[in-house]
């Protein structure tokens, strides 16, 4: 939670207030102990301990020390621990999102090349089918083109053994008032 500049001022005004009460406390209890000249008897491991209550006192204060900094260093260290693993969880999100993203664009290249291969195995395959077109139109011209000309020879071999020497191919005897009549092999369009 952020801290503004007023609730900030307000905790470091508390902390200090907190800290005289508590040196204003020790100093009294200093003083009052220090007359005391009794000591205060107890067993710890099976051995008496005697004390004077000025030394129970400040050991008290000590123990309260070390209790309220093992205290702060164990919440820094949870406060440290949940921080590293938020992050971590929110790099393995970010790692997890970016690799994702990563697979969506590769899907979508490969789908773009497929793309481009089906396009270009088609402009091919049209091509292809142009060029056997063209070639089966040739290849009718030319055979329409050999068998017309196998007709002009035997016609002109015709022609020459019957010896009406007839100059152009399909040119026959044939009277001038009569009408002509076509033949297929006339016909150059078909």
């Amino acid at each position: 939670m952020p801290w503004d500049h007023a609730s900030l001022t307000g905790v470091i005004i508390l902390g200090l207030i907190l800290v005289l009460l508590a040196v204003a406390a020790g100093i009294l209890l200093f003083e009052a102990t220090s007359q005391l000249s009794d000591g205060v008897d107890f067993d710890v491991l099976g051995a008496s301990i005697s004390l004077p209550p000025l030394a129970l006192l400040i050991t008290g204060a000590a123990v309260i020390t070390v209790f309220w900094l093992g205290w702060v260093l164990l919440r820094q260290g949870v406060k440290r621990g949940a921080r590293r693993r938020r992050a971590a969880k929110e790099e393995a999100a970010l790692a997890e999102q970016r690799r994702v993203d990563g697979e969506r664009k590769m899907q979508e290249e490969f789908a773009q090349r497929e793309r481009q291969l089906a396009e270009e195995r088609r402009r091919h395959e049209q091509e292809t089918e142009d060029l056997r077109r063209q070639a089966q139109e040739q290849h009718v011209s030319t055979e329409e083109a050999r068998r017309r000309a196998e007709v002009a020879e035997a016609e002109a071999a015709r022609n020459q053994s019957s010896g009406t020497g007839a100059s152009r191919v399909g040119d026959t005897q044939r009277d001038p008032g009569e009408p002509r009549s076509f033949d297929r092999r006339d016909n150059p369009h078909t």
